[in-house]
């Protein structure tokens, strides 16, 4: 009797241990977030939004030791003729980083995307990418694409350049390729890019640029759902 009584102790001082722990390190954490609304939401050049703007907001926790957790939300608009699609996407994610150098950079993230409503579409996928003097390089992999058990791989190679104090020139390139694209829309990959300008204006972040795709012909949409034809992305956003 006395021997469980010392174990129910120790048990109890074991997780009143670990709860502290996990408490003391959410507290000592470093929250950031950020609220933006852009003209239309551009996911890999396809909108999510058909074409409309999208308000959105993530919230992150940073810790110490280079792990960080977080999440981001956003309206969406997938409605086709015979498909009520969600209004809502919401993601979570986990991530670590860390400095190679004083130069260069990596991190691993695993995201999980999630959709409102009665929708299945949601996924995981892992990206990986590595930074070197305003160069960017990553690559995201799913092997369930908006669940539909089909693989996906992206790579992307970003580059952002302060001509100006305070102005950046934003350059970006992204492959796409995969089964969920050569088995569910029927074409084997496409690449999309932009061409961009960002700063900082009492606060607010503002970014300006052209996105387009290589897609063509009957892969092409100009309207509505999953709009992708050359457009003028605005965003405005503020940190907190």
């Amino acid at each position: 009797m006395h021997n469980n009584l010392k174990k129910k102790r120790l048990v109890q001082l074991v997780g009143l241990a670990l709860t502290t722990t996990l408490f003391s390190g959410i507290a000592a954490a470093e929250v950031t977030g950020e609220i933006s609304l852009t003209n239309d939401y551009r996911f890999r050049g396809v909108s999510q939004t058909a074409g409309d703007p999208a308000l959105q907001g993530g919230i992150d926790w940073s810790f110490d030791s280079g792990f960080s957790v977080g999440a981001w939300a956003s309206n969406v608009d997938f409605d086709e003729p015979g498909y009520n699609g969600p209004a809502i996407e919401y993601d979570f994610y986990v991530a670590y980083g860390g400095e190679i150098n004083e130069d260069l950079t990596y991190d691993i993230t695993l995201n999980r995307y999630n959709y409102s409503g009665e929708s299945d579409i949601g996924y995981f996928e892992v990206i990986t990418g590595m930074e070197f003097k305003g160069f960017r390089l990553a690559y995201w992999f799913t092997n369930d694409y908006g669940g539909t058990d089909l693989d996906y791989h992206y790579g992307e190679l970003n580059y952002s350049y302060e001509f100006v104090e305070n102005w950046s020139l934003d350059l970006h390139y992204g492959y796409n390729v995969g089964d969920a694209l050569d088995d569910g829309e029927g074409f084997d990959s496409y690449s999309d890019y932009s061409v961009g300008v960002s700063t900082e204006l009492a606060g607010f972040g503002l970014s300006l640029a052209w996105l387009g795709t290589d897609l063509s012909g009957d892969q092409k949409v100009s309207d509505g759902a999953f709009k992708n034809s050359d457009t003028v992305l605005a965003s405005v956003s503020y940190a907190f």
